[in-house]
């Protein structure tokens, strides 16, 4: 069984979030060794955004890691769709002006996201992962994730942001690949919103209601989190969110193989839809806390348990997100099982 600890906050503020980091990086402070090169796992936010992942909560356990390592910086991958996140140095921009300008930063894709190494770990739907070349430079990880809601895997935590967060753009696309998206045109209005965010061009207003062309699509589900009519959806009961959280489940594989890791999660505040929707979202339920673990499937299986007191993200999000908890652990990458220690 394995130890979840947990730091709970209900009222945050700077000097809480700083204490917050100090207090949980004495938890693994045994875990990671003089001799390691760590990577921070983060997730910087998507232009506009305000409830992404404290920086000073980072900024607190990075100062305190890098004094005890070798080398260690934040490490991100670019993503699919058009932003500031598409390229290195925007997106390094971007993370600044979120006040991530305390550390290093590395893109491990490289500038146009194009740059990887394949790694092999012969699985149902992939036998060989693209992950951003720039992780063999790591030994080890820290992924530090902020648990959200997610309209295409129910929620996300430390499998999608190791998974997902890690693969390069080509990676990144063979995850996506899974999504089957549908328009509910008794909803949706025509003003566009979709259309102006679809990196590839795969939706058209012809109709006066917004059409998919499948053949385009690349599946990054960009325009079920810029629809502000929720009339973009992977339809009920379709097998693509199975899918497509096996696979980012898969690239989690391959990330971890033959490298420590250790997890923490931010259950603060926790929106309906990731980090990477563009503008302001509101918190939907009260803050939780912090989690951490060196088990990545017991951390969030122990961070959905408690989001769920208050709110059924299943019922939110019409997806069940404990098939990738329940396939990662078929992996092998962990275990469902834990205990809660309190600090």
């Amino acid at each position: 069984m394995s130890k979840i600890y947990f730091l709970e906050i209900k009222n945050k503020s700077d000097e809480i979030l700083e204490d917050a980091g100090k207090r949980i990086s004495e938890v693994f402070s045994d875990f990671f060794k003089q001799e390691d090169k760590v990577g921070i796992k983060v997730h910087f936010g998507e232009e506009g955004s305000t409830t992404h992942l404290s920086p000073i909560f980072v900024k607190s356990v990075y100062h305190i890691l890098k004094d005890k390592v070798k080398k260690t910086s934040l490490v991100e991958c670019s993503v699919l769709y058009k932003g500031k996140r598409s390229f290195a140095s925007s997106h390094k921009k971007l993370a600044e002006e979120h006040g991530f300008t305390f550390a290093p930063i590395d893109f491990l894709d490289g500038e146009k996201g194009d740059k990887d190494i394949e790694i092999e770990i012969n699985k149902k739907h992939f036998k060989k992962v693209k992950i951003g070349k720039g992780i063999e430079n790591f030994n080890a990880l820290l992924a530090i994730s902020h648990f959200t809601g997610h309209g295409g895997t129910g929620y996300g935590a430390a499998v999608k942001n190791i998974g997902m967060g890690l693969g390069s753009k080509a990676g990144k696309l063979e995850m996506h690949k899974a999504f089957n998206l549908e328009v509910d045109e008794n909803l949706c209005i025509g003003c566009g919103s979709c259309a102006e965010e679809c990196p590839s061009g795969a939706i058209s207003l012809d109709t006066g209601k917004a059409k998919i062309d499948r053949l385009k699509c690349i599946g990054c589900g960009k325009c079920i989190s810029e629809c502000p009519y929720d009339a973009i959806k992977i339809p009920w009961g379709d097998e693509s969110a199975k899918e497509l959280q096996e696979k980012i489940a898969e690239y989690a594989c391959g990330v971890l193989k033959g490298r420590k890791t250790y997890f923490v999660n931010v259950l603060l505040d926790i929106t309906e839809n990731c980090d990477c929707f563009r503008g302001k979202q509101k918190p939907i339920i009260p803050d939780i806390g912090i989690l951490a673990s060196d088990d990545i499937v017991a951390i969030d299986k122990a961070s959905l348990d408690l989001v769920d007191v208050d709110e059924r993200l299943t019922e939110r999000t019409g997806i069940d997100g404990m098939i990738q908890v329940n396939y990662a652990s078929k992996l092998g990458l962990g275990e469902k099982e834990y205990e809660i220690v309190r600090l």
